[in-house]
């Protein structure tokens, strides 16, 4: 995990945020797809999430034309060389972008998890973020084990919606101890929190046990974020 606090200030900032806006005004009034049974977002586009709203770009002239100045932010070649050298070659940079704009409070936006398909990810705040307003918590020194846990998942169901990534609560204590070596209350202990100004950029692997926090009453949460994945993706 890397964190460059105020990564992206003043113009770059505000064009950033500007494309989130004027793209989520775009979408108002289109068809929003909702979540899975599983609580699960597998929307192409515009979906609902547990604590908001979120937009989904494929990488591209898709992207380029729809959000331009935002696909040059996260095209920059220093980004392709950090993707590559974590991920080997082929690889294929920020294949999706999403935005996501959180509003809606609850105990946390989304639950420790780790994601379906393996990926780097690059991770931009457009607000500031504190403990309240959904700050990105993870778990260091996981990677190895719960990238072993998400092969077996794949190995055992070979469908994206049946992947039990919800690790604390669909994950037995001695499953834990096994993989991880410690029992779940004393693995969460170790979680950190990242409270950073607006224009943060965060990196981590998605196999790093994650979450976005607590969503207080009136606070809100916006975010960009890419996924880069090892081979080519079209």
């Amino acid at each position: 995990m890397a964190v460059v606090p105020g990564w992206l200030a003043g113009d770059e900032l505000s064009d950033l945020q500007d494309e989130f806006e004027g793209a989520f005004a775009a979408a108002k009034g289109t068809e929003l797809e909702t979540l899975t049974p599983e609580g699960k977002d597998i929307s192409q586009r515009y979906g609902q999430s547990r604590t908001g709203l979120h937009l989904k770009y494929n990488h591209g002239d898709e992207l380029k034309q729809a959000l331009p100045r935002t696909h040059e932010i996260f095209t920059q070649e220093w980004m392709a060389s950090v993707a590559s050298s974590y991920l080997g070659l082929p690889c294929t940079l920020n294949r999706h972008l999403i935005l996501t704009d959180d509003f809606k409070p609850d105990k946390e936006i989304t639950w420790y998890h780790f994601d379906e398909i393996g990926a780097l990810k690059f991770l931009v705040y457009l607000d500031d973020v504190d403990r309240d307003n959904g700050p990105f918590q993870a778990i260091p020194g996981t990677t190895s084990a719960t990238s072993r846990l998400r092969e077996s998942e794949w190995l055992t169901f070979d469908d994206f919606r049946k992947i039990r990534i919800d690790v604390f609560d669909q994950h037995s204590e001695e499953l834990f101890h096994t993989l991880y070596g410690q029992y779940k209350s004393f693995l969460l202990s170790r979680a950190l929190t990242f409270q950073a100004p607006a224009g943060s950029l965060l990196v981590f692997d998605t196999d790093t046990i994650h979450r976005a926090g607590p969503l207080a009453e009136g606070r809100r949460r916006r975010v960009v974020r890419g996924s880069s994945y090892r081979g080519y993706w079209p």
